[in-house]
């Protein structure tokens, strides 16, 4: 049987349809030969989310962004996902946009859920929105910005005060006090030259000074070996002996042990001694009043009465 040249004209025709609509669909990222479900999200702004965006699971790629629409008028925006239909994730799960770069555009990613019912095709999706670059930079820029702001009101009100504080009056003493400080500097550096000379000049007579103060400090410790050299033990042990002794006559004394404790304790020997002190001195004091009566002396050789 022969084909006729209009069969395969269509045939032809036919195949390049089929291949235009494969091509056009991959180039969008949805393969014709595996079935998709539909998926739904609202955004406030899609902000560089395109069609043919690519939809990702941990990393995987499992669908594109079909289309995008306006939702309730043009207050928000739909994302319509095309997903495999072999990949299932649970209803709770969301829609995540993150990242951007500076062509604006931005990666859509599915975060999976914890319940155990499984969304189905054609379920609307919650969004969970995470900051981009340009959004993360203004964070960290508009704290800057305002310690900036703060550094420069302070230095301004700064300079304010030191223009305040730095009057002719004011200068005119601080160039003053600048001037005084020149001369003592001119000052010390002369009498630093002079310092110098005078440690050049007796240079000699410095060591020898050094030399004396080292041979003293080597005396001083021949003295301190010397000192350690005595026996100190010897003198202590003799002390420790004579307190010894000295505790034991003093404990002798307050027993009443000996002459010399009777002498202290005896009181009646202690009375005796007084009586016999008085009559003592009644005696000297006749003596000195009536010599006589005991010294009997004459120079013609007289007896007297």
């Amino acid at each position: 049987m022969k084909i006729k040249r209009e069969h395969k004209t269509g045939i032809i025709v036919i195949t390049a349809l089929l291949l235009f609509i494969w091509g056009f669909n991959y180039l969008k990222g949805k393969d014709i030969f595996k079935s998709y479900d539909t998926y739904y999200t609202i955004l406030d702004n899609v902000e560089g989310v395109v069609q043919s965006t690519p939809v990702t699971l941990k990393g995987i790629q499992i669908g594109t962004v079909e289309k995008l629409k306006f939702y309730n008028g043009i207050e928000k925006t739909m994302l319509v996902l095309n997903i495999d239909s072999r990949y299932h994730f649970a209803k709770d799960s969301k829609v995540k946009i993150y990242g951007g770069n500076i062509m604006g555009g931005k990666s859509v990613a599915i975060i999976p859920g914890r319940e155990s019912a499984m969304a189905q095709d054609g379920d609307t999706l919650a969004v969970m929105k995470m900051p981009g670059m340009f959004d993360l930079v203004n964070d960290k820029i508009t704290p800057l910005q305002n310690k900036l702001e703060r550094i420069l009101t302070a230095t301004d009100t700064l300079m304010w005060g030191i223009n305040n504080v730095l009057n002719p009056k004011t200068q005119k003493a601080l160039s003053s006090s600048m001037e005084d400080m020149a001369v003592v500097m001119q000052q010390l550096k002369y009498t630093m030259a002079k310092l110098n000379t005078f440690m050049v000049q007796n240079q000699e007579h410095l060591k020898r000074s050094l030399n004396n103060i080292d041979k003293m400090t080597g005396n001083f410790a021949q003295l301190s070996d010397s000192l350690q050299q005595l026996n100190l033990q010897n003198t202590v042990n003799r002390l420790n002996k004579t307190v010894i002794t000295l505790n034991e006559t003093l404990n002798k004394l307050n027993n009443g042990q000996g002459t010399m404790a009777k002498l202290m304790n005896d009181k009646k020997l202690y009375d005796n001694l007084e009586r016999s002190s008085k009559e003592l001195e009644l005696l000297l004091k006749d003596l000195r009043e009536h010599p006589k009566r005991y010294v009997h002396f004459s120079v013609w050789g007289k007896k007297d009465e």
